[in-house]
């Protein structure tokens, strides 16, 4: 009668897991959900210092160093960048300074930092045509 309780318990234990596994997968509950506020936050702790807080390359770190550090404002030079390189580069660093945040951000952290980062560039504004100036 014993191993029939503890049995039971183990099944309910084991469906009360599983059902924590399929809410924290599911988008409505999980990380998807968060989206831009979790890119903001991991960009303030994590970017910020060095990339400044508008993104334009101007942080405390990145004024101490020699380093130029991308203007990610710069609409023309972020669609240079593919949100496959920022990836890559945010999740395994870069030969030119840029730490790894692989072990430290899941990969979709990584693409929130990403869509966070792309924030900053606004759409160019298209030219005036030429005649219409007042």
């Amino acid at each position: 009668m014993l191993t029939d309780v503890l049995s039971r318990l183990r099944c309910q234990w084991c469906l009360v897991v599983l059902m924590l596994l399929v809410v924290e997968a599911s988008p409505a509950f999980g990380a998807e959900s968060q989206g831009m506020a979790s890119g903001r936050s991991h960009y303030d702790a994590k970017c910020a210092s060095c990339h400044g807080a508008s993104g334009k390359g101007d942080g405390w770190r990145a004024r101490l160093s020699w380093l130029k550090l991308p203007d990610f404002s710069d609409s023309a030079s972020m669609q240079a960048r593919t949100d496959d390189y920022l990836f890559r580069l945010t999740k395994q660093g870069g030969k030119s300074g840029m730490p790894s945040f692989g072990l430290e951000l899941t990969d979709l952290e990584i693409k929130d930092l990403v869509v966070h980062i792309r924030s900053f560039a606004k759409a160019p504004e298209p030219p005036k045509p030429v005649g219409t100036a007042r």
